[in-house]
């Protein structure tokens, strides 16, 4: 994905592009209508996502990682349209994994880690663990009835 040569940011931002483009084939995959939001004016998340002949499109927060590292996702205000969706990138295509929560189910997650390590450094600003998310692999039918 990334030559030895890329800073540290690059390899962030490449591995976050990455995730995001899964992710919208993914949701293209199986019906949805995938719109990059793009930008700083759109802080809600990375996608917005429609489904033909429903009337409310969803957002979509992606976050992507090549290691199987815990989970870093900030606390947002609450909505009920907000989901996130976790990629793992693989070596291959068929290595890639997706972990897909809604929103209270993720502030739950990231409440119980912190609970669970009262002394873990504050400036990460919320998440969890790899382990955590496991559960949640694979599960599209928490967006919104997608089609497969």
């Amino acid at each position: 994905m990334s030559s030895t040569s890329d800073s540290p940011a690059q390899k962030r931002a490449q591995t976050q592009w990455t995730a995001q483009f899964l992710a919208a084939a993914e949701l293209t995959r199986r019906g949805c209508v995938v719109s990059f939001t793009m930008g700083n004016h759109t802080p809600v998340a990375d996608l917005m996502v429609g489904i033909p002949d429903k009337r409310k499109p969803f957002w979509v927060d992606v976050k992507g990682q090549v290691g199987r590292n815990g989970w870093i996702v900030r606390s947002k205000q609450p909505r009920a349209d907000l989901y996130y969706v976790l990629v793992f990138i693989g070596r291959s295509r068929a290595d890639d994994r997706f972990f897909i929560l809604s929103q209270q189910e993720t502030e739950r997650l990231s409440q119980q880690h912190k609970e669970a390590h009262p002394n873990a450094p504050k400036g990460l600003g919320g998440g969890f663990t790899w382990k955590a998310a496991e559960k949640y692999e694979d599960r599209w039918e928490t967006l919104v009835e997608i089609s497969k």
